[in-house]
């Protein structure tokens, strides 16, 4: 079974129409968007204007299915009356389990306008406030949902490092240590790769081979060197005897599998190649989806594609609304087309209407199925991102790692016009990929971690640095998700309290507060059955300063003016915060 999700439903056709809910609960079925995922056992609650009426668990997810076959209306006019079509093909989902009564108070403070939208359907998605939708379903006596990155703060966190990893193709997240900068570059990973948010600790199997496929971590030390990453000179063994050749980095092999799956330029034969796709989905689907040009999912799915010599026309729309689409455009036009969706417009963050059709060429009324086809097309050639991840990256000498790369890494001089010679170029054989020069593919993403103030590590001059786009991960951005499994309920307030501290002026400041990792430690001095025994939280308390905090806060004191006094002043803080003795405690200072 899939991840449980939420998912409101509207109950009528229209703002002023008669409402449908008791329809769809005697008959345990509600209507779905055309082509909307629910997965099974999700939860789903009708909403009528302000009422929230019933709430369920999703069971089986119907595909085309005539309302007439339903027999949810007696006849034709019955539907008309809620402004359906009778013959339009839709999917219903049908309902198990259904439970009341629905607790409406906290259902309306868990819904806000910032993610609800009144539309026939609507994702629970953003839990600003995850423990009251928690609290929601446990009144109505429903199992919690797993709700991983579904923190608020973090999900606008992914979603800013995406855009600017999408617009900067490096990437790097710095911030104090403990915060979660490696799992988050993989899951950053993760949703370039996916196009969704995506649990990396639930994948089922094909997903993390897609995942591993597109994906490579590694991690920087002083030992790593340029041989390692880009390429050089290795021993090999041939029968008894020994030798040396040339032998790719790790970087440059993954570059290599990532330009095998780029291909910024097709042909006639490609485009009726991606019709023929197109087609066959048709066939086992009843539709092929598309994004249309305000960027709604499946809106106007493409219903049907003729193909010849002469060129390609497509009907698309909402099935039943009538023949939509684009006439026949010759594999020159669309050629053309294409070219100049991808160099003017697949960038463009403002997507207008009028923005695409002049930059695209198509008139107005075909332009919003063009643009589809095309992104589509886009989509089926280009959309395999390659993401390299590279842990602690000021840890190795980065400009003696990347050598000659220094050029090609810059955003401007990504693909065929950053290409360059490497210190091995003439050992490269004839046929390989790179034969006439290495470069860095337009579909590799580059993300780096770093824990900015550490002095016994690299530091990055300034031409590298303006290279990257920079993120910083402050503790409170990953905390939820940290701690979401800690065992202590007080481990977020105590964390929070203790970084004001250090961040304090008087102290060390923001750049020194440490991540919640730490505290997740809380888990190896406390017992499951002592987890309410304040005597044992004070102890578990006790053993993650005298072994994980006191050392670090010695070391970002160390050497500072007062630096016994800041020590001092954030062990009492701590201790104030946790209940421990102070003056069980004195024997610690700062050296």
């Amino acid at each position: 079974m899939e991840e449980k999700k939420a998912f409101i439903f509207g109950s009528r056709w229209g703002i002023d129409s008669e409402p449908y809910w008791e329809k769809n609960i005697e008959k345990k079925i509600v209507f779905v968007d055309v082509y909307r995922d629910i997965p099974e056992g999700s939860y789903i609650i009708l909403k009528d204007k302000s009422n929230f009426i019933k709430l369920g668990i999703s069971k089986n997810c119907m595909k085309k299915a005539l309302i007439s076959e339903l027999k949810i209306f007696d006849d034709a006019d019955d539907a008309k009356k809620y402004n359906i079509d009778y013959d339009e093909v839709v999917m219903y989902l049908e309902i198990d389990k259904w439970l009341e009564p629905v607790n409406l108070e906290l259902i309306k403070k868990l819904i806000s306008d910032s993610y609800y939208r009144i539309k026939n359907i609507s994702q629970i998605q953003n839990y600003e406030n995850k423990k009251l939708f928690n609290e929601f379903l446990k009144v109505n006596n429903l199992e919690e949902l797993d709700l991983t990155s579904s923190n608020n703060h973090e999900n606008d966190l992914l979603n800013k490092c995406q855009e600017l990893l999408e617009s900067n193709y490096n990437l790097i997240l710095t911030g104090a240590p403990g915060t979660g900068k490696t799992y988050l570059a993989k899951q950053i990973a993760a949703k370039m790769i996916f196009g969704e948010d995506k649990n990396i600790d639930k994948m089922n199997d094909d997903e993390k081979a897609k995942f591993e496929y597109q994906y490579k971590f590694v991690q920087f030390h002083p030992s790593y060197d340029y041989t390692d990453f880009v390429e050089g000179i290795r021993p090999v063994k041939e029968g008894n005897s020994y030798g040396f050749e040339r032998k790719d980095g790790t970087f440059k092999e993954f570059c290599i599998k990532a330009l095998k799956n780029y291909k910024p330029i097709i042909s006639e034969n490609d485009i009726k190649g991606f019709c023929e796709y197109i087609g066959k989905y048709i066939q086992e689907n009843g539709s092929f989806p598309i994004q249309n040009i305000s960027e709604k999912e499946n809106k106007s799915p493409i219903t049907k594609i003729e193909f010849n010599d002469e060129g390609v026309r497509i009907e698309a729309g909402t099935p039943g609304t009538g023949d939509n689409g684009f006439s026949t455009k010759t594999y020159k036009d669309i050629l053309k087309y294409y070219e100049n969706y991808i160099n003017n417009y697949i960038n463009l963050k403002d997507k207008k209407m009028e923005i695409f059709i002049s930059s695209v060429g198509v008139k107005e009324g075909e332009h919003t199925y063009m643009h589809g086809f095309l992104h589509a097309m886009y989509e089926y050639f280009n959309n395999k991102p390659f993401v390299f991840v590279i842990d602690e990256i000021n840890r190795g000498d980065i400009n003696k790692i990347l050598g000659e790369l220094f050029y090609a890494i810059d955003l401007g001089y990504r693909g065929e016009k950053g290409k360059v010679e490497t210190q091995y170029q003439n050992l490269v054989e004839s046929g390989d990929v790179f034969e006439k020069g290495f470069y860095i593919p337009e579909n590799v993403y580059i993300i780096g971690t770093m824990n900015d103030i550490d002095r016994s590590v690299e530091s990055m001059d300034f031409a590298i640095r303006r290279r990257f786009a920079w993120q910083e991960v402050k503790p409170e951005d990953t905390a939820d998700e940290i701690l979401k499994n800690v065992k202590i309920n007080n481990a977020a307030s105590v964390l929070n309290g203790f970084n004001k501290m250090i961040a304090d002026k008087d102290a060390l400041g923001e750049m020194y507060q440490i991540g919640a990792s730490y505290f997740l430690k809380l888990n190896n001095y406390i017992n499951d059955d002592k987890v309410n025994d304040q005597e044992s939280i004070k102890e578990a308390y006790q053993k993650l300063w005298d072994n994980h905090l006191k050392g670090l806060i010695h070391e970002y004191v160390r050497g500072k003016k007062s630096g016994e006094e800041i020590f001092d002043k954030i062990k009492n803080k701590y201790f104030d915060l946790t209940g421990i003795n102070c003056k069980e405690n004195n024997e610690d200072t700062a050296e």
